[in-house]
């Protein structure tokens, strides 16, 4: 939770484990909602993965600082949280730290099949919203901003790079190998077997096996 903009005496709350946002300083009385004249907001995130909701906190914070005014625009006031009985101890919140990714030159172009100079790299990566730190004979760095969880690795940042550039300014080649789709034997044999079953009346759970842990939550 933190401080960005009189302390209201309800915040702004999201339940993460109900996917509602609830606005009660706007919707509950006409004493507390927000006006013009206030100026303090007291944002209040909570759910059950720790991960989650330092990125939703960190996206509302930068939002709700660019519409400050004078010199409270994009001032965010941090707050100490304690944790009483819990490992994670106090932090600080929220977390509004970057990411820096030193990416191979030879590896964004392979990734989009073109040769691009490294000026252009940088315009393409600036015009997305990222942050040119260097630039030697082989990669280039870019830091990325606390409002963008969702670059994770440097193949994230070969496709900020290209959407900067512009898909539809890459010429269309064909691939070098010409092959022909068929069904793998064993996935003809699978969906066969599944038409069966659900007519048997089972219903079939499709879980997260293939969802990394450590990229999720650690």
């Amino acid at each position: 939770m933190h401080i960005i903009e009189d302390e209201p005496k309800y915040p702004v709350f999201y339940d993460s484990t109900r996917q509602v946002l609830s606005l009660p300083p706007i919707i509950n009385s006409d004493t507390t909602k927000i006006s013009m004249n206030t100026k303090n907001v007291l944002i209040e995130v909570t759910g059950t993965d720790l991960t989650k909701c330092k990125i939703v906190l960190a996206i509302l914070s930068c939002q709700f600082s660019h519409h400050a005014k004078g010199d409270s625009q994009f001032r965010v006031e941090p707050v100490e949280v304690v944790y009483e009985g819990s490992d994670l101890g106090t932090i600080v919140s929220p977390d509004l730290s970057s990411d820096q990714f030193e990416v191979e030159m030879n590896y964004i172009c392979k990734l989009l099949g073109i040769e691009l100079t490294p000026e252009i790299m940088v315009a393409s990566g600036l015009k997305m919203g990222l942050t040119h730190l260097a630039t030697t004979d082989k990669t280039i760095k870019f830091e990325t901003s606390c409002v963008r969880p969702d670059i994770l690795h440097p193949c994230d940042i070969a496709e900020e790079v290209g959407i900067g550039f512009g898909f539809n300014n890459i010429p269309m080649v064909y691939p070098p190998t010409n092959t022909v789709g068929s069904f793998q034997p064993e996935n003809k044999f699978t969906d066969l077997l599944r038409h069966e079953l659900a007519q048997a009346g089972y219903i079939e759970s499709l879980t997260a096996a293939l969802v990394s842990t450590k990229e999720n939550y650690n």
